[in-house]
């Protein structure tokens, strides 16, 4: 057993957590307290069911105590975290903020894993954003907490592409592969007592918002492969506007220039070789497939729709 005390904050049931537990669990880590929330309040855009035993699981087996704080600035709370004297707290999945209160009860200090390249991609879903946002390179950071939302000192990262096609599932599988050996020196240097620290370039700093319906109307304002990165991610979810009427995409595909005018109006369909296409500031944007009220339409009707 490592020398090193942990509390391991984490959320019952997401793959985050069920993940990168197991691997400190085969680390050898002196986890000392499990806290958890449950997956009914958690917030996700994941779709697949998560695998790997969680937290109550390998609590059971480990005969460590989990506590389920309903509210964890709650002084109880603290007091009972406080008992174990835990020298890190280490949050992997854990979706609530923690005060400053109950980071200072480790005083190594708090340690968070964050799904995206800090200082972007801060806050909440950010594998939707990356690919919202047509990034091509993300990854996991390992980064101390502080008052701000991920804003505190880097202690690791892993990178990988993001690739054309990907869905939030296939992106996160990628990042959260990639970070699974940062366990290990993350346990070696908590013992070694020589974790790094490196702050964050706020100057490039990006926050997450909730995701809302907005977000997911198509903007042909928006280059074509990052409009069709957007559709390929939820496919059936991101919608265009004709005649206040909603059409949803299923499948699309992008084309190069066709021509060497540039005549064509914003978030209008036309037909171009056969196929209905929308001007981007770079390439075409064509619908392969789409619906209606639930109900699928011919993409050439679209051409029709606005004359």
């Amino acid at each position: 057993m490592r020398k090193t005390k942990i509390a391991f904050f984490g959320t019952q049931g997401w793959q985050l957590t069920n993940r990168h537990l197991e691997r400190f669990i085969a680390g050898d880590a002196n986890i000392v307290v499990f806290v958890k929330n449950t997956s009914n309040d958690f917030k996700s855009t994941i779709q697949k069911e998560t695998t790997g035993e969680n937290i109550e699981q390998i609590a059971k087996k480990l005969n460590v105590p989990v506590l389920s704080p309903l509210d964890i600035k709650s002084k109880k709370f603290q007091e009972e975290l406080a008992s174990y004297k835990p020298d890190a707290i280490i949050v992997c999945g854990y979706q609530y903020y923690i005060p400053k209160e109950i980071r200072d009860i480790a005083p190594i200090g708090t340690i968070n894993f964050h799904s995206s390249l800090l200082p972007r991609h801060c806050g909440m879903h950010p594998g939707f954003w990356t690919i919202w946002y047509g990034d091509k390179v993300s990854g996991m950071t390992l980064h101390f907490m502080d008052d701000g939302i991920d804003t505190g000192d880097i202690i690791y990262f892993s990178k990988v592409p993001v690739k054309t096609g990907d869905t939030i599932e296939s992106l996160y599988k990628r990042i959260w592969n990639s970070s699974i050996p940062l366990v290990d020196k993350l346990l070696d240097d908590l013992d070694k007592g020589s974790l790094p620290r490196k702050k964050q370039d706020y100057s490039k700093y990006t926050y997450n918002y909730e995701i809302c319906d907005k977000d997911f109307e198509l903007d042909f304002r928006q280059p074509a492969e990052v409009l069709a990165g957007r559709v390929m991610m939820f496919p059936g979810k991101f919608y265009l506007i004709l005649n206040n009427s909603r059409y949803y995409v299923n499948e699309c595909k992008i084309i190069n220039e066709p021509s060497k005018t540039r005549k064509y109006k914003i978030n209008t369909p036309y037909l171009i070789d056969g196929q209905v296409a929308f001007a981007t500031p770079r390439q075409y944007f064509v619908i392969n497939k789409i619906q209606k009220d639930g109900k699928d339409i011919n993409p050439l009707d679209l051409v029709e729709i606005i004359k």
